[in-house]
């Protein structure tokens, strides 16, 4: 959706003014941008360019064999140019969708209030990683796995975030922008434009911010499939942006609108007809090509059904790939992360594996097997105790660590399951913090009602 943003005062263009927060986490996907290491000069094994020693030795063996033969620098050329078809091919065959966008807030239970509300939505599922000192929110319009969603991070005792110059906003479609308004005013919600048709259309808009200062553009559209439908970022170089989100990223763009008289130009990129998909809305404001990204947005998450073939697609066009393609330690969920040119980070999930994780993540879903001795059935949320110490054991953080178990867990422990994970191996939440346990190792806490 198009509104009228004036930049003048606003936008801060010094790019060595990026600002992250050390130690700061963000999900079990991560969120600080990965310093990007170039291999060093000393490695080439001679001064001279390898391209023109390659091209020096080929010429003098073909040319003894009386064969002419083209310059090296057209088959690297000619390569490259292969290797980015079969790409491209592969792009317009996967399935690809945004799944979720992330970012970072100071008071969790104050912003999911404001979310299911204000505005309407249903908080999914959480997540807590003590041993990181994080917690997740997943909240939405609909389930995961088929609508996009908000993934909220708490970090714990961090309370307030720079969400910077280069991050615009979220988009939601409401049926009604003023009734909508008028209930974020009588919760205390801050609006910083009221409900109006912008000013290029008659489209009727309100602008507002939720409890952490990110800004969110009420959008009357209605009925929609989608009501979480946008997410704005701004870019230094709309073209090559453009350019880079439809070949790397499989995306279309579906529409442009430049706007002169208030400097600015958009583009709307996504998978999808913009009524009934989220998209990226990417803004150009003339002349700026740098901007402060701040700390608070992290990224967003999209499917695919190969990381691997995503990554490298990703790398020909010319994106930087700051965690190689592979499952994460502990879950298996296969994923990849990257920066396009204005670092602008992105994670890519496999889809069967997000799937996966879903059912034995969400609180709608209550796997139950038999408990170990008879006892009575283990499912998300049961009370445990520990009725063998393991000897090795795992935290079921992001990244867990395997150890020896040095009575660290013993019998006699007593916790809850928090989440259910494959092969009868559980995520139990004990005192000492949360741990991947086999289920022979404990069993069902049964309570003697009769004591006093």
């Amino acid at each position: 959706m198009v509104r009228i943003i004036s930049m003048a005062s606003s936008i801060r263009p010094s790019l060595s003014s990026f600002r992250f927060a050390g130690g700061i986490a963000n999900s079990r996907f991560g969120a600080s941008i990965s310093t990007i290491r170039l291999p060093p000069l000393s490695r080439l094994s001679s001064s001279v360019p390898q391209s023109q020693f390659f091209g020096l030795k080929a010429s003098k063996l073909l040319k003894t064999a009386g064969t002419r033969v083209p310059p090296v620098g057209n088959a690297v050329q000619a390569s490259t140019a292969a290797a980015q078809k079969t790409a491209l091919e592969w792009v317009k065959k996967d399935k690809r969708r945004m799944l979720h966008v992330v970012y970072r807030v100071g008071d969790l239970d104050r912003t999911v209030k404001f979310y299911t509300e204000c505005l309407g939505m249903k908080l999914l599922r959480k997540r807590d990683i003590p041993e990181e000192r994080y917690t997740n929110a997943f909240l939405g319009y609909g389930p995961e796995d088929s609508h996009f969603v908000i993934e909220l991070t708490y970090n714990y005792g961090v309370d307030k975030y720079d969400i910077g110059a280069a991050f615009g906003h979220f988009g939601i479609a409401v049926e009604d922008v003023a009734k909508t308004v008028e209930l974020i005013k009588a919760k205390g919600g801050k609006v910083t434009r009221e409900p109006g048709p912008v000013k290029v259309g008659s489209t009727v808009i309100a602008f507002v911010e939720d409890p952490d200062g990110y800004k969110l553009e009420l959008i009357e559209r209605w009925p929609t499939p989608e009501p979480l439908c946008q997410v704005m970022l701004r870019v230094g170089d709309l073209d090559r942006s453009i350019n880079f989100y439809e070949k790397a990223f499989g995306m279309e763009l579906l529409r442009t609108q430049d706007s002169p008289e208030y400097k600015y130009t958009i583009a709307i990129m996504g998978y999808g007809p913009e009524d009934k998909n989220a998209v990226l809305e990417l803004t150009y404001n003339y002349g700026v090509t740098e901007y402060e990204k701040g700390n608070g947005y992290a990224q967003i998450a999209i499917g695919t059904d190969d990381v691997y073939k995503t990554a490298e697609g990703v790398k020909l066009f010319g994106g930087k790939i700051t965690r190689e393609p592979g499952p994460l330690p502990g879950i298996n969920t296969k994923i990849t992360a990257c920066l396009d040119s204005d670092c602008w980070k992105t994670v890519f999930v496999d889809n069967i594996d997000f799937l996966k994780e879903l059912e034995c993540e969400s609180p709608s879903v209550k796997p139950v097997v038999p408990a170990p001795s008879g006892s009575t059935k283990l499912e998300i949320g049961s009370p445990i105790i520990v009725v063998e110490a393991p000897k090795v054991i795992k935290t079921a953080a992001s990244v867990p660590c395997l150890r020896a178990n040095s009575g660290l867990v013993k019998p006699g422990d007593v916790g809850r399951i928090v989440s259910r994970k494959p092969k009868d191996v559980w995520a139990v939440r004990l005192a000492i913090g949360t741990y991947l346990l086999d289920g022979k190792y404990f069993k069902a806490l049964e309570f003697d009602e009769t004591e006093e």
